[in-house]
């Protein structure tokens, strides 16, 4: 997928230097572009995935850079890792700053269609899964009395449309919506929390929605249907995962220290899916 006029490279700081991120579903993505980017603005890192291959590459590239990087196989949507995630990031790194709740996926079934199967795989994976991990990560944050949790949500979670997934469409507006009550339950203690909400960005997150769309329903070349989609964007290219990477590294450092509660919609315009 081509995007002739993507953004410029990005101006890297310091100013994460010493804070400690776990990512999860960092293998590649948002989730890899949001580790590459908090590591070379100086954060030690803690990444999970489920793809085992994706991980070690990953691990590998943050550190040809010379990030402090380690990481480990765990399922976002199974509430059992939760704790196992929190505590192996104390265990690397003797604390945990800044959870960046970022696995996530889709199966694509129209609204007529959507099976009990996929909601409750849409909805372990993208708001169950989540929350617990935001609760065991809120533990030590609590105990430092300072943290910053940023969820990686979706347009589709607060601006859908006739072509969102139902399922994962309702699971992202109840992220987002679980963004403001964390925000304002952890307030006292110094807590962050907010949630990015991406638009379309060049990700292989699509490839499902490429497959039963584009080529399915539309017969489009593999890859195709997402370039058939910028038309959608005022600015008049795809995202890309830079862009939701560079917004997670604001939230999580001192220049948004009176941000809370906030879901910042990263679509270049576009108010629906």
């Amino acid at each position: 997928m081509t995007n002739p006029t993507r953004p410029k490279k990005f101006t890297h700081s310091n100013r994460l230097e010493g804070s400690v991120v776990a990512i999860t579903g960092a293998g590649s993505g948002n989730g890899k572009a949001a580790a590459l980017r908090t590591g070379r603005e100086g954060a030690s890192l803690y990444i999970s995935d489920i793809n085992a291959e994706l991980l070690e590459e990953t691990i590998g590239d943050l550190k040809s850079e010379g990030i402090n990087a380690q990481g480990g196989i765990f399922d976002a949507a199974n509430i059992d890792d939760a704790p196992r995630f929190v505590a192996a990031v104390k265990e690397a790194h003797g604390r945990i700053d800044v959870l960046v709740n970022n696995a996530g996926a889709v199966k694509v079934e129209p609204f007529p269609n959507v099976s009990e199967e996929n909601w409750d795989w849409t909805m372990n994976l993208n708001l169950k899964g989540a929350f617990f991990l935001m609760q065991e990560a809120a533990k030590p944050m609590i105990d430092q009395q300072s943290g910053n949790i940023v969820n990686i949500a979706s347009i589709a979670g607060t601006f859908g449309g006739p072509t969102s997934s139902p399922s994962y469409a309702a699971a992202k507006a109840g992220l987002v919506n679980l963004t403001t009550v964390a925000a304002a339950v952890l307030a006292q203690y110094t807590i962050r929390v907010n949630a990015i909400a991406p638009g379309i960005i060049n990700t292989p997150f699509h490839a499902p929605v490429d497959l039963a769309i584009g080529q399915h329903q539309l017969g489009l070349s593999p890859g195709e249907h997402i370039n058939t989609r910028v038309g959608l964007i005022p600015l008049g290219r795809l995202g890309e995962p830079e862009d939701v990477a560079a917004t997670v590294a604001f939230l999580a450092s001192e220049d948004a220290a009176h941000i809370s509660g906030e879901t910042i919609t990263v679509a270049g315009a576009m108010r629906s899916l």
